[in-house]
């Protein structure tokens, strides 16, 4: 999974996946570039201090770090310089103007030419005068913009451009390439995945630190464990566990948990002390026509995106999904079903997220799983329970395990004293006589690189970096579409089709499973919290697809999502309502008299009239869920800030709709006056 990483946060998915799509944009990066802006954050500080620099790659031409926060953990908080260089590619020339709005100083050029410099104030943008628009060449126009933050450390800033044909908004990140081997950003990425493996595999767990504890660390990164194991034996198989313990990866190649050095003998032992916490409870009778309709929730849940269908082949292109051919093999069919019910009752740190299934569900995709999964019986492993707890004792399992077995006297160097090519990060951990956690050359190489930045990194406190590394880990992109490119999801949906058609409700672009591109811009931060934490229903009661619950990171992510896009953690503030404005918008909802919005939207407890092809959101929620920036810019032309959008265009180019009886056909007006009247409804 890792060794993508250093491709870049835009790549890596689907190079992961094995997936070669073509850029939307007609002009696509050429073979020495890929997607993507490399940005390189400088700490300011005074001149006989040690420089920190750590260059990457960014999805956007915008940030915001707040006062105490950083944009790379690899950087102090404090004053710091973000310099960014992108190529942007079109297919026609453009003469455009540009915006940049907020708090901090910019300088912006292009080919070479200032087109802004100066101060950023809340509320006072700087901006490219009317008539002065910047002519943009056919091909490759290249972009440099240098922010500095202001003197505490924070800031923030957004460009935005408009064109001939299109009012201001960000540059899509599609359109946006830099250098695919950049050895700055190669470096820079190297030490993010060193992170990124460091809090997974729980190095801080075994390699204590001399000044700082791991409950400190930030967003408790570090502080992570595996699953409980003092009920091990109601959930878990014995003879799974033993050859569990002998090869992690045999079942999960991305496992997180290291292959010990243990015999055979010894990992029985193991798995003997453990299957005995706990007796299975007795499985759930499975519901009738078990294939058909397991197979079926199962694809309608979405579940086919993080996972492969039992039988399933690993073919190329598979898009990194783990495979459940050994479920049979592990779990008792009782816990099976209390687990896909609350994946986190014994484990609170599980990457499986909460699908706030039902009973029935449950029961129905337990059954399914058991039933269709691996028929090879494991060979039986025979062990002495009593030289199992002393072995647990001495591998320090209860270090990352919750267990009634002591922690044998510290084994393992202090993060201090541990020498890069030894132990679990040696060419050959297993030789060694350590935890072999399966590492590749590019791996290990991340880890050493981050042992230097061990101490400080994990405890800075960097939303920008977090999002931008979970995005990933977290499988975001194998739901949701990203930056042009479909989710892993979508990719095998349109395999599928091409050989039997799918019903709608297992195809997420039939749904309308929503992109990620612009969410950190579309939504307010305190309601996309409670979305993805599982506190708020969703806006879409008519998707199959289910939105997990991200209950611990999930806050993190949403603040990292809006400081991608330039905003702070606070959500936009409310705009006023104008009863003379509002008045109007009632009329345009309506069909007949205004845009026909209620025939696809409902309207409070009014459900649609006629849906077209799929349904629309109910509206009364919108001035809760949406900034009202994003609003208008959706307004003004959907398609263009979503090409799978089903919702059309209704003004024309000079500013003007259908609708001329109504505020003189002006469309932002009209829109406005939409607006303004949901704030006078009580959402449902």
């Amino acid at each position: 999974m890792h060794k993508t990483f250093l491709m870049g946060a835009l790549t890596w998915a689907l190079a992961a996946a094995g997936f070669t799509l073509a850029p939307q944009d007609p002009a696509a990066p050429k073979p020495d570039r890929t997607q993507g802006v490399k940005v390189t954050y400088e700490r300011l500080g005074p001149a006989d201090s040690k420089k920190q620099v750590h260059s990457q790659r960014a999805r956007l031409l915008s940030l915001a770090v707040e006062r105490g926060e950083t944009a790379t953990p690899f950087v102090a908080p404090g004053l710091f310089r973000a310099t960014y260089a992108a190529t942007l590619s079109l297919s026609a020339r453009e003469r455009c103007r540009f915006r940049i709005e907020g708090r901090g100083s910019v300088k912006l050029t292009i080919n070479g030419e200032a087109v802004l410099d100066g101060v950023l104030r809340p509320g006072k943008p700087l901006e490219t005068p009317d008539g002065k628009a910047v002519r943009l060449k056919k091909g490759d126009n290249e972009l440099a913009l240098v922010f500095e933050s202001t003197a505490m450390g924070d800031g923030q800033f957004r460009l935005s451009w408009a064109g001939a044909d299109f009012g201001f908004e960000p540059i899509a990140p599609e359109r946006l390439t830099s250098p695919a081997d950049d050895a700055a950003v190669r470096a820079g990425e190297e030490l993010q995945l060193g992170q990124q493996l460091w809090a997974e595999r729980r190095c801080a767990r075994c390699h204590e630190m001399d000044q700082k504890r791991v409950g400190e660390s930030a967003f408790a990164e570090l502080d992570t464990v595996g699953p409980d194991l003092r009920q091990a034996g109601a959930r878990m198989h014995q003879d799974w566990l033993a050859e569990w313990l002998l090869d992690p990866r045999r079942f999960r190649p991305d496992a997180t948990m290291p292959k010990l050095p243990l015999t055979p003998a010894e990992a029985a032992d193991l798995a003997a002390w453990l299957a005995g916490m706990g007796a299975p409870g007795v499985a759930p009778a499975a519901p009738a026509d078990l294939e058909a309709k397991g197979r079926a929730r199962f694809r309608q849940l979405g579940c086919v995106a993080c996972h492969l269908e039992p039988g399933a082949k690993h073919a190329e292109g598979h898009g990194g999904r783990i495979d459940l051919a050994f479920v049979p093999q592990k779990w008792q069919g009782a816990a099976l079903a209390e687990y896909l019910q609350e994946p986190s009752r014994n484990h609170p740190d599980v990457r499986m997220p909460d699908l706030k299934l039902s009973r029935d569900d449950a029961v129905l995709l337990a059954s399914w799983l058991l039933a269709s999964g691996s028929k090879e019986a494991l060979r039986p492993h025979k062990g002495d329970a009593s030289r199992g707890k002393r072995l647990a004792e001495k591998h320090g399992c209860g270090l990352c395990h919750g267990l009634d077995a002591l922690v044998a006297d510290r084994q393992w160097p202090r993060l201090r004293s541990l020498k890069a090519e030894r132990g679990c990060l040696a060419d050959d951990a297993a030789k060694a006589g350590a935890p072999d956690h399966g590492f590749d050359a590019a791996q290990r190489a991340a880890l050493r690189a981050f042992l230097a930045h061990a101490e400080e990194a994990p405890f800075r406190r960097a939303p920008l970096d977090y999002a931008a590394r979970h995005l990933t880990s977290s499988k975001c992109t194998q739901c949701h579409a990203l930056d042009g490119r479909p989710s892993t999801w979508a990719h095998w949906t349109e395999q599928q089709n091409a050989a039997t058609p799918l019903p709608k409700d297992q195809d997420p672009v039939a749904q309308g499973v929503p992109g990620l591109t612009w969410v950190g811009a579309k939504l307010q931060p305190s309601w996309m919290e409670r979305f993805v934490t599982g506190q708020e229903k969703s806006p879409r009661p008519w998707l199959t697809a289910r939105m997990p619950a991200f209950a611990k990171q999930g806050g993190t992510i949403v603040q990292g999502l809006a400081r991608m896009h330039g905003y702070g953690a606070a959500d936009e503030p409310p705009t006023p309502t104008d009863a003379n404005v509002a008045v109007h918008g009632d009329r345009l909802l309506a069909q007949g008299t205004g845009f026909g919005c209620v025939q696809c939207h409902a309207l409070g407890d009014k459900p649609a009239v006629q849906v077209f092809e799929r349904e629309g959101i109910e509206l009364t929620t919108a001035k809760k869920r949406l900034r009202h920036e994003y609003y208008t810019r959706w307004l003004a032309d959907p398609p263009r800030v979503d090409p799978d959008a089903r919702m059309p265009k209704y003004a024309d180019g000079k500013g003007k709709t259908a609708i001329l009886d109504v505020l003189d056909g002006d469309a932002a007006r009209q829109f406005e006056a939409i607006w303004q009247h949901l704030g006078t409804r009580q959402p449902r």
